[in-house]
């Protein structure tokens, strides 16, 4: 039971890595030191994990700055446009 269970946790990584290989890609920036602790701190305080935090901001700039979202927001959860949740 051990090996199916530790299997089936395998083949969801291995799903889940390939999904996010094909519908997303990793953007990198430096900032200033203590800028991570008060980007976490202001995600915190609107209850937001960091991630969803640092889209929906860079969404809203986006936005501003072209008229048009980078990303659509559906039932409260930020979606990747095209991207069909799962």
């Amino acid at each position: 039971m051990t090996n199916d269970k530790q299997s089936m946790t395998e083949a969801r990584k291995r799903a889940n890595a390939k999904h996010d290989k094909e519908n997303f890609q990793y953007i990198t920036f430096k900032a200033r030191k203590g800028a991570r602790e008060r980007i976490v701190e202001a995600a915190t305080a609107t209850g937001q994990s960091t991630n969803g935090f640092i889209r929906s901001t860079l969404n809203k700039a986006v936005q501003d700055a072209t008229g048009a979202p980078m990303e659509y927001v559906e039932d409260e959860k930020t979606s990747l446009q095209g991207v069909e949740k799962r």
